[in-house]
């Protein structure tokens, strides 16, 4: 590789190829920066110049301060966190974001830098906000998708996008902007290895092509290494000790990096931490084995789908067989969506052994875990019961979700870890020195007392583990456990797992850590085909007939679950036979392939029917929804209010009829019933109220009453179908509101429709650690209250993603927006509103009668 000094140097790796010098000048000087509430700075005088067109690795351990510096050099320091800066960040002698579009920045979890629903909308989001014209914004965004290989058309839902293509995307978004330098952030991360070499790959042709000066954060440097001009390494100070060509400064720091927790290639992976014995109680029972594997598992074949590697010895505790699993989801416009996320696998967890999961992203690895732990519902196949109580589940099994922040429920880093033993009853004497011995091991020991909440990304994943596992559950299951860590904290969370498997519990991970799977026992391998959509769920097709359900070779049903290990259910004849444990060479046994699975009662589904409403533009629907406060006002009398609400509810009732061919949306009325609670909440309370203050005149408070539910009813009916982006759109171009809190209005609203799913999450993490299902006033109180907070915790995060990922396109410096999008007003539209005029006229006439 040709490499110069880094102050100069700007060819590519690959000797002889031509680059152009489209890049930015970048220059860092004696840049310090202290967030509030820290005593020491996360930067600290740091001064360094990247010319134009280089492309720089930046690595450190841990908390040294990489993602700050990307976020300077953006001019994104400020954007989601305040303190103190001194020192200067220019590009091409301009300060960091002050001109639009200057720099491109992508972040680590796919889907954070993803401001609008579907594909060209997000990548002409920055040609908005630089004014660009309209009638050239489909050429531009065609033009970035083509380069970084997206092949998917500009109407496609960000939400349907793979891992993969949704990191390539974000790229596609900062490259239409043309940016002179090029900022990622872990890009691959949380990536499986064909994605994350595709983003690689995209990387490299696209800044090779464009000149662009790059610079890279990862905490793995190999697959890197090739793609980069100059190494540059931070220390846990935040400064810098080690500078130059990659090839020279691993020669001579390799150890040393090695040591501040750095994956440095040709270094052997560092073996786990050894736990102090005694950590764990010994478990006795059938089926608790020790160690003793050598050479690595054997591949088994197939079983129910997926491939499956190892002797599966150990007495099963938790177990699915040809499981299926679907999510159901529902689109703004009421159609209901399907989509297969796990189909006919079978998987265990044994006693004494570690089983890992892997495949790609989206290949429903996490979904196996929550059937594995009784935490989802299941259509086909047996798995765990779903209706154990949460302390008895809390006994059997642990869950270490993929996000921590959101399932945090003490003010304390040492209470959340004893949140689970108190919960099952575990004595202190026991619990509280296990805590703090885990605790210590995985490099939380001088937190103790700090609020978990503020803990980085992977020190509240290290708590997750340590919380899994203080009392000692029969299983584990952890979800992408080693996901941001360092050499020496992978090293601590491995030996905690180590230290669990050896005392008899049974772990089961999933991952897309190669040296996490060759630790393992066991492996199962999902494929991409998993995760597949269905017909609609409304549809007859997309649930088997009762005849094709008794024809299948494994009826539905599901397995009871077991209160630990000290009553094992016997080996799985399905997963029993012979196996090949050569320790030389893996090798495939030879066992029948699984049945094929039933086939559908009938074709799917073409299309599925829209209601009328879902038909009309956001504008209409809000308009509309407002009109039940005049409706209200002007109602006389409870009956005429009844009248009114008679009305509204025919009106309603039209609009989300669904005519023409195809599967109908299910539940549009019951959602409707299920919106009004709060609103018959507030009628009966303000009835009540009326009443008691009223001289007791029951007229007075219905017609109080009943005018709460005129007010509500029309938003129940048609605020559930309002597309925040064109909402955004309409009232930026017909109502000429100002730009920047109607786009921010309109990326927040897409936000909140995954609150259902990350209250969800929150919910099956209460439950699986003893503090969920109580029913007592009180502790549903402090239920909803703990899950509010979790909500709150999980949304102000997004938020700050969200607002870096827009600032990042020129949102913050934007002067002259125009819009990717037509706000037209149709026909439609009028008829809506005119429709819904009819209640407020029938009150005014009956007031006036």
């Amino acid at each position: 590789m040709a490499c110069t000094d880094p102050a100069v140097a700007a060819s590519g790796p690959v000797q002889g190829a031509a680059r152009r010098r489209d890049g930015g000048l970048v220059e860092v000087s004696g840049l310090t920066w202290r967030p509030y509430g820290r005593r020491d700075p996360v930067l600290r005088d740091l001064t360094l110049t990247i010319p134009a067109g280089q492309r720089v690795l930046l690595v450190g351990p841990s908390g040294a301060g990489k993602s700050t510096l990307l976020r300077a050099v953006g001019g994104l320091l400020e954007t989601a966190d305040s303190g103190e800066r001194t020192g200067a960040v220019t590009i091409d002698g301009m300060p960091a974001g002050s001109s639009a579009g200057m720099v491109g920045m992508v972040l680590q979890e796919p889907g954070a830098g993803i401001v609008s629903a579907t594909v060209g909308r997000d990548v002409a989001f920055g040609l908005e906000n630089v004014g660009a014209d309209r009638t050239g914004m489909p050429r531009v965004v065609a033009e970035s998708l083509r380069a970084v290989r997206l092949d998917k058309p500009a109407d496609t839902p960000t939400s349907a996008l793979s891992g993969g293509e949704t990191q390539r995307l974000a790229i596609a978004g900062a490259l239409a902007l043309r940016p002179r330098v090029l900022l990622l952030d872990e890009p691959t991360a949380m990536l499986d290895p064909d994605n994350a070499a595709s983003v690689r790959a995209v990387v490299d042709e696209v800044t090779r092509d464009r000149g662009l000066t790059v610079v890279v954060v990862e905490h793995r440097l190999g697959p890197w290494l090739d793609l980069v001009d100059r190494l540059l390494v931070l220390d846990r100070a935040g400064g810098i000790v080690a500078d130059g060509c990659p090839g020279e400064v691993l020669q001579i720091h390799a150890d040393s990096l090695a040591a501040q927790g750095i994956w440095v290639p040709g270094v052997p992976d560092p073996e786990p931490l050894r736990i102090p014995s005694g950590m764990f109680d010994q478990r006795s029972g059938e089926g608790t084995e020790p160690r003793g594997r050598v050479g690595g598992p054997a591949v088994r074949g197939e079983v129910g789908g997926a491939a499956v590697r190892g002797e599966f010895g150990g007495a099963e505790l938790r177990g699915v067989r040809d499981v299926r699993v679907e999510r159901v989801t529902r689109t703004i416009m009421g159609e209901e969506r399907a989509v297969l996320a796990v189909d006919g696998v079978t998987a265990s967890a044994r006693a004494g052994r570690t089983t890992a999961l892997v495949g790609p992203s989206g290949s429903g690895k996490s979904t196996l875990l929550l059937a594995l732990a009784g935490l989802v519902d299941h259509t086909a196949g047996e798995a765990p019961a779903t209706d154990v109580p949460s302390r008895e589940l809390a006994r059997q099994v642990a869950w270490v979700p993929q996000w921590s922040s959101s399932t945090i429920v003490a003010r304390t880093v040492l209470d959340e870890a004893l949140v689970s033993a108190r919960a099952v009853g575990l004595a202190d004497a026991v619990a509280r020195p296990r805590a703090l011995a885990l605790l210590e091991s995985l490099g939380l020991g001088d937190l103790l007392d700090a609020d978990p909440r503020q803990l980085s990304g992977g020190e509240q994943r290290r708590l997750a583990m340590a919380a899994a596992v203080v009392h000692q559950p029969a299983t584990l299951l952890a979800d992408e456990p080693t996901v941001g860590q360092d050499r020496l904290t992978w090293a601590a969370v491995l030996g905690v797992v180590e230290a669990f498997r050896e005392a008899g519990g049974a772990v089961v991970v999933s991952t897309h850590d190669d040296a996490v799977v060759a630790r393992a026992d066991d492996v199962v391998r999902l494929g991409a085909a998993a995760a597949a959509a269905l017909p609609p769920a409304s549809s007859p097709s997309s649930r088997l007939s009762g005849a094709a359900r008794a024809a299948s070779p494994t009826p539905p049903g599901r397995l009871p679950a077991l209160p630990g290990p000290t009553r094992p259910r016997p080996s799985s004849p399905a997963l029993s036979g012979p196996v090949d444990s050569s320790p030389d060479v893996p090798s495939v046994s030879a066992l029948p392939p699984p049945p094929d699975p039933p086939a559908p009662a009938g074709p799917p589904s073409a299309t599925t029917r829209r209601p009328l409403v879902s038909r009309c533009g956001p504008l209409a629907l809000l308009g509309a929804s407002l009109l039940g406060i005049p409706a209200g006002i002007v109602s006389p009398t409870w009956q005429a209010s009844l009248l009114v609400v008679l009305a509204m509810v025919v009106i309603g009732g039209v609009g989300l009829w669904a005519p023409g061919s195809g599967a109908p949306p299910r539940g549009r009325l019951a959602r409707v019933g299920v919106r009004m609670i709060p609103a018959a909440i507030g009628a009966l309370s303000v009835g009540w109220s009326t009443w008691l203050l009223g001289h007791r005149d029951l007229e007075v408070a219905g017609t109080a009453g009943l005018r709460v539910v005129l007010i509500v009813l029309p938003a129940a009916f048609l605020l559930a179908y309002v597309d925040p982006d064109v909402l955004g759109d309409q009232l930026g171009q017909r109502l000429h509101l100002p730009a920047r809190p109607v786009v921010a209005l309109a990326a927040a609203l897409q936000r909140v429709n995954s609150f259902g799913a990350v209250w969800g999450e929150i919910s099956r993490a209460r439950r699986v650690r003893g503090i969920g299902g109580t029913r007592s006033p009180r502790a549903v109180v402090g239920a909803l209250s703990a899950m509010t907070m979790g909500l709150l915790v999980r949304a102000l995060g997004e938020a700050a993603q969200l607002a870096v990922a827009m600032d990042a396109r020129g949102f913050a410096t934007a002067q002259r927006r125009t819009w990717y999008a037509a706000a037209p007003w149709r026909r439609a539209d009028l008829l809506l509103v005119l429709a819904w005029l009819l209640p407020v006229a029938v009150a005014v006439v009956l007031a006036s009668a």
